[in-house]
């Protein structure tokens, strides 16, 4: 069962198109250039500033962006943002952009963040995008990174095998704790354990990583994901590595539970969102009866497992 709603894009100004002006070259050192552009929705967190590159600058004729960067055209529009991840022996350089959403997140929902990025080389490529999500607005001019703090959500390293001519697709899901009214992205790795895309030579690293690169960033979108309930109706706990847990699909239903019984009505597992798998050691073969509930929106159903050794 596969229940969609239309999902709202909850970034402000998700292509940096709305700005009252165009700086037009690379942001210095502690320089807000989402400030100073009047760039809706958009701030620098920490002193480590990124870029917002566009057309017509006032103090460069980039005509975006400069040519030592590697030149790529906006996605959509005539703006998009630049950040650098530089890994260095003494710390770690990273570089975010912050957005103010449209509405706080909702608690114990899940949410996806996606984003176009184009990268200026591939290899030794840091390989990893992460998202904050924060009920304040973070500005911090004492910090050059944010690899101590845990993020919200990270990426997964498949989303960084595209190429510096183009513009790559990049997602994140996490769930929101509630009233969370900004989101950082960027890389939340540091020198120790900052992953690279292949291919790299290594071999000059020693016990660090040196993992980095520039990334353009274009159409960033927040939504909320649709309800899902998806129950499989089979599944074989015989340790084979294959199908061995009975693992359902639930995506924002709060508070669900499902109740397994066999056939003389005795439960056997209860699951829930902290218990939501069955190993069915204690279960022989047959068919067992589940019963799905989230009282919060009424929402009740019904059928059947069959368990195969």
């Amino acid at each position: 069962m596969t229940f969609q709603t239309k999902a709202q894009n909850l970034i402000t100004n998700p292509s940096f198109e709305d700005i009252d002006s165009c700086y037009g070259g690379v942001s210095q050192i502690g320089f807000d250039v989402y400030e100073w552009t009047g760039c809706k929705g958009w701030s620098c967190p920490i002193a480590s500033s990124s870029d917002l590159w566009c057309e017509n600058g006032v103090f460069s004729n980039a005509n975006p962006p400069d040519l030592f960067m590697g030149f790529q055209y906006p996605r959509t529009g005539e703006n998009f943002a630049g950040l650098i991840f530089n890994d260095g022996i003494i710390f770690s350089y990273r570089e975010y952009i912050q957005n103010e959403l449209q509405q706080p997140l909702e608690p114990n929902i899940t949410y996806k963040l996606s984003f176009y990025h184009s990268p200026t080389k591939t290899d030794c490529s840091t390989n990893q995008f992460g998202v904050l999500a924060l009920d304040y607005q973070m500005s911090d001019m004492n910090r050059f990174y944010l690899s101590d703090i845990s993020p919200s959500g990270v990426s997964s390293i498949d989303q960084f095998q595209g190429d510096t001519s183009t513009w790559n697709y990049c997602e994140i899901v996490f769930k929101a704790s509630g009233g969370e009214r900004f989101v950082v992205i960027g890389n939340f790795q540091d020198s120790t354990n900052a992953t690279y895309a292949l291919p790299c030579d290594t071999s000059f690293w020693g016990n660090l990583s040196y993992a980095g690169n520039y990334f353009y960033i274009d159409d960033v979108s927040l939504e909320r994901l649709p309800m899902q309930l998806e129950i499989p109706n089979v599944f074989t706990p015989n340790d084979d590595g294959v199908n061995d847990f009975f693992s359902p699909t639930v995506t924002n239903y709060p508070n669900w539970e499902i109740t397994i019984l066999n056939r003389w009505g005795n439960e056997m597992t209860v699951l829930n969102e902290n218990h939501p798998t069955w190993d069915g050691k204690e279960a022989t073969e047959g068919v067992y009866f589940f019963r799905f509930e989230c009282t919060e929106f009424d929402k009740i159903g019904q059928g059947y497992i069959s368990v195969i050794r």
